[in-house]
């Protein structure tokens, strides 16, 4: 083995400095970090946001929260442990009805699907913000808009400039006719970037650095040289113009599409909340009422029993009553139990942990009435739905592919263009010394004929199969919209008229209440129960008629396209439709 002289120490302090170009390239702008990531997307986000309007709202987007995965498992995780005992290694508590009293049993019962102790009252917009943050729908939604900026992000960085370096060390050994062994090693290091051409094609610079040692030589032959490469492929048929950009364009449109749908959700999101709330409120007045029909169930089964043991009415007369006021309580414990059971769905929703002890407000929506015509509520669904702007716009999207796919049957006519500067050919160690009058220069023209075009023809002929579909699905969805427009307009006038027949019920029911109880003694048993039932049902159905026509008020505008819900979570109405006084709580 040769000792190496002092000579060849310069061509290995090259060939260590072209080993260490990957670290100092690691600050070449372009390799982008997370924190220029999330930067890059709240813009993009904010951008796209901004394009909606300006009740569009940002997703809450906290890079924070987004911790890295796990290491891999050990071997001793891949078989999980499943808990699930034999029936004998169970046990469930019997408890004696029979020593137990009908008061302990009701009491226990109305403590477990009463208020809780210390419950907070939670109002619907309280309850609206909560979801923002915690509900998982909702959660799932902001994400699903910021992937689509990161996928945009990821699009146009392959258009934009691309820095690489690749740096390889060779080592050969070469048997000479005396069996002795020659050994070099030869360094190569490339550092290029690449851009994308807007209407196809690319171009690309390139440093490389090579430096060959011998390591076991009795003539020294080391050497070390570089090159400048520039090269360019432009396409002038197929993959020319402005389809290069389709995947460009479209990503860009899928970012609004994204900004549409997540206001579209917010909105959905919203109404369906507000309907939730207002049938717990509902249930809520249902329980005052009967409440109250329990109370005068009872009051009318006194006052039978009362007639009975004077003799002035028969024994039937009294159970009838007595079943009333059962039947009574037992509706009202189911109305409780429902309440609660409808309460706990409600946490879940919105991502409260539903042990968190909450009393549902009476109040929520005195929204007033509006009066809708059916042709404009359709003409403002047409102009202001935002998931129809979006269908008309997927509609030009399948015009653009039919024209990129009809691009692909052409031929393949592309120029290759090469500039090659090398160092001094002269030189065993020609470092950086650069001879442009030694350069290389290459042009070439390429024509492929389009003689197998089957796949490109099938893919054209399936792009216009899904543009007619396209087609249809704009006009499926447009009469959708305006189907849905008049029937928001005809909910409001329906949940009007059955307001004011259930106010009118309620007149009538209390008139007849009032009537049996200053003419008892001509009013039966009968009639006394059947005017307590009456009066309850009549007091619901007039609690239902309200919350129908604050729902129907609240989808019209969600058809008609004009709700708008700020970035507090709090419903921002057209001029004239400013909310009353609210009902006081039952």
């Amino acid at each position: 083995m040769k000792i190496p002289s002092p000579d060849n120490r310069p061509s290995r302090l090259v060939a260590a400095t072209l080993a260490a170009v990957p670290v100092l390239l690691s600050c070449v702008p372009g390799c982008n970090t997370l924190s220029t990531i999330d930067r890059r997307t709240q813009e993009s986000l904010a951008a796209s946001a901004a394009s909606v309007g300006e009740a569009a709202t940002l997703p809450t987007y906290d890079p924070s929260k987004y911790v890295e995965g796990d290491a891999f498992p050990p071997r001793g995780n891949d078989q999980p442990e499943t808990r699930n005992p034999p029936i004998e290694d169970l046990s469930v508590s019997k408890r004696d009805m029979a020593a137990e009293t009908t008061e302990e049993i009701i009491d226990r019962f109305n403590r477990m699907v009463g208020v809780p102790e210390g419950a907070t009252e939670l109002t619907f917009e309280a309850s609206f913000t909560y979801a923002q943050k915690n509900a998982a729908e909702y959660l799932d939604a902001e994400e699903a808009y910021i992937i689509t900026a990161l996928r945009l992000l990821i699009e146009e960085h392959r258009w934009g400039p691309n820095f690489f370096n690749e740096t390889g060390a060779t080592l050969n050994a070469n048997a000479d006719n005396s069996g002795r062994y020659q050994t070099a090693v030869t360094a190569l290091n490339t550092l290029g970037v690449t851009q994308r051409l807007p209407y196809g094609g690319d171009v690309s610079a390139r440093f490389i650095v090579a430096a060959t040692e011998e390591l076991d030589s009795a003539i020294d032959q080391s050497e070390q040289n570089a090159d400048i490469l520039l090269t360019a492929n432009i396409p002038l048929l197929r993959g020319a113009g402005n389809v290069a950009q389709e995947t460009l364009i479209q990503a860009r449109r899928e970012l609004i599409y994204s900004a549409r749908d997540f206001q579209s959700f917010r909105r959905d999101f919203y109404f369906d909340l507000a309907s939730d709330y207002l049938q717990l409120i509902f249930q809520r007045r249902q329980i005052a009422n009967s409440e109250a029909q329990v109370q005068r169930s009872r009051e009318v089964e006194e006052r039978t029993f009362a007639l009975f043991e004077a003799g002035r009415t028969e024994q039937f007369q009294a159970d009838l009553a007595r079943q009333n006021t059962l039947f009574a309580m037992d509706r009202l414990a189911r109305l409780r139990e429902t309440h609660r059971l409808a309460v706990d769905r409600y946490k879940l929703r919105i991502g409260m942990p539903t042990e968190t002890p909450i009393e549902i407000s009476a109040h929520a929506f005195d929204l007033p009435p509006i009066d809708a015509q059916l042709d404009s509520a359709v003409a403002l669904a047409m102009e202001y739905r935002l998931d129809l702007q979006t269908e008309a716009d997927r509609v030009e999207d399948a015009r653009r592919r039919v024209d990129v796919a009809k691009n692909d049957l052409q031929g393949d006519l592309n120029v290759a263009l090469l500039a090659n500067m090398p160092t001094d050919a002269d030189r065993v160690r020609s470092g950086l010394q650069f001879r442009p009058g030694l350069s290389d220069y290459t042009a070439a023209i390429t024509y492929g004929l389009p003689l197998d075009r089957t796949t490109e023809e099938a893919v054209y002929r399936e792009t216009q199969i899904r543009l007619e579909q396209r087609k249809r699905d704009l006009r499926t969805l447009t009469d959708q919209v305006a189907i849905e427009a008049r029937a928001a307009v005809r909910g409001i006038e329906k949940a009007q008229f059955t307001l004011l027949i259930s106010e009118r019920n309620v007149e009538t029911s209390n008139r007849r209440l009032e009537s049996i109880q200053a003419a008892e003694d001509r009013a039966t048993p009968r009639d006394r129960t059947e005017a307590v039932n009456n009066a309850q049902q009549a007091a619901d159905n007039l609690e239902s008629a309200k919350r129908d026509l604050q729902i129907a008020i609240l989808g019209y505008l969600l058809s008609t396209g004009q709700m708008r819900i700020n970035a507090a979570g709090e419903l921002t109405t057209p001029p004239g439709m400013e909310q009353g006084t609210r009902p006081p709580a039952p």
